[in-house]
């Protein structure tokens, strides 16, 4: 098998990187709503399960909570809104790290073991805490007591 010289090698590697950029552009807000996934916390006490989903800048009302069942996942769906600046003249952006427009994240629970009728959601200082209880006499784990011979 013959070599690659280096020079081929930079090249093929930066033909794949321009194809990639003309993707990126193309494929413009289509990709960044793919990007556009809230963090979570996900904590689990004696009682239920408290997920903490951090969605700065989005209002109440545009986010929901919904359960599957099948799948076993709760889902927070919403939409960051871009508001433009204040003056009508035209700006120049210098940096943009901030994702807008609508954003989806699923969070795999035991549903079959929450009672999600009692489920109560709050949204304060750019952070959804959704706490979900447990069933009553649930046990999620078990021990055995193991017999010498």
């Amino acid at each position: 098998m013959a070599r690659r010289k280096p020079e081929e090698w930079i090249w093929q590697v930066g033909t794949e990187l321009q194809r990639l950029g003309d993707e990126m552009i193309r494929m413009g807000p289509t990709l960044a709503r793919k990007l556009w996934e809230p963090r979570i916390d996900v904590l689990e006490s004696a009682h239920g399960f408290h997920i903490r989903c951090e969605v700065a800048g989005v209002r109440g009302d545009d986010i929901s909570v919904a359960f599957n069942a099948e799948q076993q996942v709760m889902t927070i769906r919403g939409r960051r809104r871009e508001e433009d600046p204040d003056s009508g003249d035209q700006v120049a952006c210098h940096q943009l790290e901030i994702f807008y427009g609508e954003f989806e994240r699923e969070v795999p629970l035991p549903l079959e073991h929450l009672e999600l009728t009692e489920t109560r959601a709050q949204y304060r200082n750019g952070v959804l805490t959704i706490c979900v209880p447990k069933k009553v006499g649930v046990v999620r784990g078990r021990t055995a007591a193991v017999r010498g011979a």
